[in-house]
C-alpha cells in the first residue's frame, strides 16, 4: 500500500506552455504538501528533464506550440521502452477523438480544464499510486532476480569445487591420473573452439570434462597402482 507521505514525496513534472496553468497546478499541489514539483513550458526541455528527473507522474498538456502533447508523449516511449509511463494528460478540449489519440499515445488519465482543486488531487493521487506501485514491483523484480543470480552462481560455484575435489583425490592415489584429468579439460577447450563452439559451451566442457576419469575412484589401488599388465 502506498503512503500519503509517499505520494506527497514523489516527482512530479508540469509540463504546459501557458505559466498559469503551471502556477496554478505548482500552488496546488504545493499547499497539499507535494514537495518534489517541477516544471517547465518547453516542450522539447521534457526529455532531458525526465532523463534528469526520472519523474514518477507527468502532467502533459496536448496543445502546445513547437511539439504537442502527442509528440512528447511519442519521444518518452522511445527512451522509455519497457515499464509504467505515468503520464496526466492536462486539456481543455473532450471530443472523443483527442481522447482515443492521447490513449493510443500513452496517457493514463486526464485533466480537464478549467481545473477542479479537488479533481486535480485525486486523479494526481490516484496515478501516483499506480506509478509508486509499479516502481515497487520493479525494484523488487530486479531485488529476486539479483538474488537468482547470486544463489545460481554460489550452486555452481559449488558444484565445480566438487568435480575439483574429486579430481584431486583422484591424483593422490594416482598422480598420473590427476595430472591426465587437468590436461584433458585443456585439450576439450582446444577442440570445442576448433569445432565453433561458444565460450560459453567451452567453459561448460572444461568444468565437465575431469568428470570423465573420476570413476577411477573407484578402481582398488592394487589394480590401479599394479606395476605391468592387468
Amino acid at each position: 500500500m502506498i503512503s500519503q507521505q509517499q505520494c506527497q514525496n514523489a516527482t512530479i513534472l508540469i509540463v504546459d506552455d501557458q505559466m498559469t496553468n503551471v502556477m496554478l497546478l505548482e500552488s496546488i499541489l504545493q499547499n497539499a504538501g507535494y514537495t518534489h514539483v517541477h516544471s517547465t513550458q518547453d516542450a522539447t526541455q521534457v526529455v532531458p528533464m525526465f532523463k534528469e528527473l526520472k519523474p514518477d507522474l507527468i502532467c502533459l498538456d496536448i496543445r502546445m506550440p513547437e511539439l504537442n502533447g502527442f509528440q512528447v508523449m511519442g519521444q518518452l516511449k522511445i527512451i522509455h521502452k519497457q515499464g509504467f509511463l505515468p503520464i496526466l494528460v492536462l486539456t481543455s478540449e473532450e471530443d472523443r477523438e483527442t481522447r482515443l489519440r492521447a490513449l493510443e499515445s500513452g496517457a493514463k488519465d486526464f485533466l480537464h480544464k478549467p481545473f477542479d482543486k479537488v479533481e486535480v488531487l485525486m486523479r494526481i493521487r490516484n496515478l501516483l499510486e499506480a506509478s509508486l506501485l509499479n516502481k515497487t514491483v520493479s525494484q523488487q523484480k530486479a531485488s529476486l532476480e539479483e538474488t537468482v543470480r547470486i544463489r545460481t552462481q554460489e550452486l555452481k560455484e559449488t558444484q565445480l569445487e566438487v568435480v575439483y575435489r574429486l579430481a584431486r583425490a583422484a591424483e593422490h592415489r594416482d598422480n598420473e591420473t590427476g595430472a591426465h584429468i587437468i590436461r584433458m579439460a585443456h585439450f576439450a577447450v582446444v577442440l570445442g573452439r576448433a569445432a565453433g563452439m561458444s565460450e560459453e559451451e567451452c567453459d561448460v566442457l572444461f568444468h565437465a570434462t575431469p568428470m570423465h576419469d573420476v570413476g577411477k575412484l573407484g578402481i582398488p589401488d592394487r589394480i590401479l597402482l599394479k606395476p605391468g599388465k592387468l
